[in-house]
């Protein structure tokens, strides 16, 4: 292939290396326009910061002058206070301390103060007399707290009352900071605060203290402690002081007041919403305050923060950025134009090259076509593609159509005019036949390029041999088909999801099923289409409670049940698109790949319609049989009732004529008589046993594990009178427990037992009993040595009312051998006759019975 020069490349380089002066002068024009803008940005950063400083000192300083400032007011209150007890020789009412209050109006002047109080100090044996005259006014003045010493110093009054209830009476010597600074009041003749104390009268429980002013006797003074009468106070909670004198929204820096580490008041807290945890500024005071040291720390908040407008210097550092940036971006630009020049002449040299090596490691044949001029140039492994020989090949276009599939020339043929009309890309897949006679698929890819009128002058393209891909292709789309076919002639529904519950597939018996289109339930959810919600949610239910697991309401619940690739049928109601629900019995698979992952879920659905119908029937035809038994069953033993007591009467009078008129009857009417006692007494034993065979089915049915040789006993011993008279021989041979009721099958065996005494012959009878377990069901055998009955009457016997004897030659009803029947049936076994090896006949009768049961019974 060819491969383009490297003269190209060099020339680019030659220019690129002239360009380097340039470059260095640029350079330094970019370095000398950073500098000036960060000059420029540094200088009014400074200049806005000094500004800042300077608002900030103003502001701290402003805040700390109030503070000092408002102290001094609270301290002329005071002194005021003083003034006016001396008016009075210290000896203050609370009635005038009152309206002296009142009349300086402390709340409205001075707001922060709690109030202005009066407070008197007293020897112990002064506070009888004292309390007798406060209580004059106030009867349920007290001091407190409660305590012993030598001197109290109780608030004898404080202005405004409301609020300040609990201070009134408080002896202030009870706490070390109150006294100490009220006793420093004393000796000094001064103003003094205490330190950090929390009011009786603050329910928050914030710092505060007390503000005293001394006041003496005529001619007092600190010299003269005798002359002490008392002291004016002020309470101060500091949050109130603070908020009385500097209002939150009208400065913008936050305080801390403390005192001796105590804090006073703190708003440099997290919690305040104008906290700022990094300050642009702080400043810290340290003043003596009225016997106290206080120290104030002042930051700027974060109202500060956001007044600072910084846009100014911001300004000046973007703009110079941008201008650098411009700079740097053509010096960079013109450096990576250089540089692409050369790359771009490289590696059009490396694409060739390696264009070359790819097509031939990937049998990809490259091939350029003269549309003009019909030459057909062909790389290697074109020849390869082809199976020709480089000799055998004239370049000829009809060469090449030659080489193409007779059924792809055509097609061929008019989709690469068609691309070389329009001057589209050219991209078809087409068959061709090698000289050896192997068909192999081909695609073919090429450009077309075209002059200024239109006309391709040239085709450059490429064929790759995609045979391995079209037969599978081709594999795939006919095994799909039979799948479809298999599918679509199964006769369920057949479903397919992604294991999210995305319907991926349907098959025809599905849409026949629901009404929907294929189309119109593929990629929607599972089972929001035509799945009852109620019916998933009690499954969902279920499913939690017998899994032990959280099953959510939706897809969850058949991704549950196919878990661990297990297939359970369950019932569920499909919704048809017109709104009928439709049961189904639904079988949900998991799909997985080969390494056990879950692709996807198989849902298997059968209509069963007609079996819930056939269902629905046959319930119905149980309940109409169920209930006409029972009417039969009580129709039964209501008419076997009332048929016994006139055959009753009638015996009764027979007996009392054969009693009362026995000399006026003659033989003929005796005998006579004796017909119609016989006949009733046979009516009346036909009447009883129609009865227990009714009873057979009607009395409760309650069984339980018996030893089935004792039952027979009990049966043997109700027919002793019988056994006693033909002489019968009974034995017993093996007889397993079973499951069965006692009075019943004690029933079945007195039957069988009376009929093979009666119907001995001319013998006496001879009676063998025996069981045995075969195939999990309990077999027992009554055989005799009797009369025997022949082959083709052994069904018949079974009968209702069946007899092969008249009455003369054996008595009997005809219904024994029915209930017999019937107490086996409700056992679910059978009962049948076969020859005995006594010589009669063999009476077998079995039914299903556990026999690893222990024997536990309790007949």
């Amino acid at each position: 292939m060819e491969t383009l020069s490297a003269s190209p490349a060099e020339q680019i380089r030659t220019t690129v290396a002239k360009a380097h002066v340039l470059q260095r002068l640029l350079w330094i024009v970019i370095v000398l326009a950073i500098g000036f803008t960060l000059f420029a940005w540094n200088y009014s950063r400074r200049y806005q910061t000094e500004r800042l400083e300077q608002r900030f000192d103003r502001e701290a300083d402003q805040v700390v002058a109030l503070v000092i400032d408002r102290m001094t007011k609270y301290e002329d209150i005071l002194w005021a206070g003083t003034a006016f007890a001396n008016t009075v020789d210290g000896r203050v009412e609370h009635g005038q301390w009152e309206r002296f209050a009142n009349s300086i109006r402390v709340e409205q002047k001075y707001p922060g103060i709690n109030g202005i109080g009066l407070i008197e100090p007293l020897q112990n044996d002064e506070v009888e007399a004292f309390l007798a005259e406060q209580r004059l006014q106030r009867p349920d003045f007290v001091i407190h707290p409660n305590r012993k010493g030598e001197q109290y110093w109780p608030i004898q009054s404080i202005t405004p009352l409301v609020g300040n209830e609990s201070a009134v009476g408080l002896d202030i010597a009870h706490e070390s900071n109150r006294i100490t600074a009220a006793r420093k009041a004393r000796d000094t003749g001064t103003a003094q605060v205490t330190g950090p104390i929390i009011l009786v009268q603050d329910s928050q429980k914030t710092p505060g203290f007390l503000f005293y002013a001394p006041y003496y006797g005529p001619n007092g003074g600190p010299n003269n402690v005798d002359s002490f009468r008392g002291l004016v106070y002020a309470p101060f909670v500091f949050r109130k002081l603070i908020a009385g004198v500097l209002e939150s929204d009208r400065r913008q820096v936050g305080i801390r007041l403390s005192d001796s580490g105590t804090d006073l008041f703190n708003e440099l807290m997290p919690s305040d919403s104008d906290f700022d945890p990094d300050p642009l500024f702080k400043k810290n005071y340290n003043f003596d305050v009225y016997g106290r040291r206080w120290d104030f720390s002042i930051w700027s908040s974060k109202s500060f923060r956001d007044s600072v407008d910084q846009s100014q210097s911001n300004f000046i550092l973007l703009a110079g950025v941008l201008i650098d940036l411009l700079l740097i971006g053509t010096f960079f630009l013109i450096a990576r134009e250089s540089k692409r020049s050369i790359a771009m002449a490289d590696e059009a040299t490396g694409r060739l090259e390696k264009l070359g090596l790819a097509a031939k490691v990937n049998r990809i044949g490259v091939f350029d076509f003269d549309p003009i001029g019909g030459a057909l140039d062909w790389s290697d492994s074109m020849y390869e593609l082809y199976g020709l020989e480089r000799s055998s090949f004239d370049g000829a276009y009809q060469s090449w159509l030659s080489s193409v599939h007779p059924d792809d020339r055509a097609p061929s043929e008019a989709a690469l005019e068609q691309s070389m009309q329009r001057g589209e890309p050219f991209d078809f897949e087409f068959r061709i036949v090698r000289p050896d006679g192997e068909i192999r698929y081909l695609d073919a890819k090429a450009v077309v390029f075209c002059d200024d009128s239109g006309r391709a002058i040239r085709v450059l393209g490429a064929n790759s041999d995609v045979t391995d891909r079209k037969l599978a292709a081709l594999e795939l789309a006919a095994t799909q088909r039979l799948q479809a076919a298999i599918q679509d002639a199964a006769g369920v529904s057949i479903i397919a999801t992604d294991p999210y519950g995305v319907i991926t597939s349907v098959n025809a018996m599905a849409e026949k099923m629901l009404g929907y289109e294929s189309r119109e339930l593929v990629f929607k959810h599972s089972p929001q289409i035509f799945h009852d919600r109620d019916e998933v949610v009690h499954r969902a239910k279920w499913l939690s409670e017998t899994t032990n697991t959280t099953v959510e309401p939706g897809f969850d619940v058949f991704a549950q049940i196919a878990k661990g690739g297990k297939v359970a049928p369950l019932e569920w109601t499909y919704i048809h698109k017109n709104g009928t629900r439709l049961p189904v019995v639904l079988s949900v698979t998991a799909l997985l790949d080969n390494d056990g992952t879950t692709t996807g879920y198989l849902g298997v659905a059968s209509d069963i319609s007609e079996q819930k119908k056939t269902e629905r029937e046959l319930q119905k035809m149980n309940f109409s049989l169920e209930r006409s038994n029972q009417e039969l069953a009580q129709f039964a033993y209501v008419a076997s009732h009332d048929l016994q007591e006139p055959l009753r009467k009638v015996t009764a009078f027979c007996d009392l004529l054969m009693e009362d008129c026995i000399d006026q009857i003659d033989d003929g009417g005796k005998r006579y008589v004796g017909y119609i006692v016989d006949g009733a007494k046979r009516m009346r034993s036909l009447i009883q046993d129609l009865l227990a065979y009714s009873q057979v089915q009607t009395l409760e049915h309650q069984t339980e594990l018996l030893d089935i040789r004792v039952i027979a006993s009990f049966a043997v011993d109700t027919l002793s009178e019988a056994i006693a008279e033909s002489d019968a021989t009974i034995t017993f041979g093996e007889m397993p427990q079973a499951h069965a009721n006692a009075r019943q099958m004690e029933q079945l065996f007195q039957n069988l037992i009376g009929n093979a005494i009666k119907y001995h012959g001319d013998q006496s009878p001879v009676i063998q009993i025996e069981g045995e377990f075969v195939d999990g069901n309990a077999r027992y055998s009554v055989s005799d040595n009797g009369i025997g009955i022949k082959r083709e009457y052994r069904e018949q016997v079974f009968g209702i009312f069946k007899r092969l004897h008249n009455q003369t030659a054996y008595k009997g009803t005809g219904i024994g051998l029915a209930i017999c029947q019937r107490i086996v049936d409700r056992l679910e076994g059978r009962i049948w006759v076969e020859e005995s090896p006594l010589g009669g006949s063999t009476f077998l009768f079995e039914f299903p019975s556990d026999s690893d049961v222990p024997f536990e019974a309790n007949v």
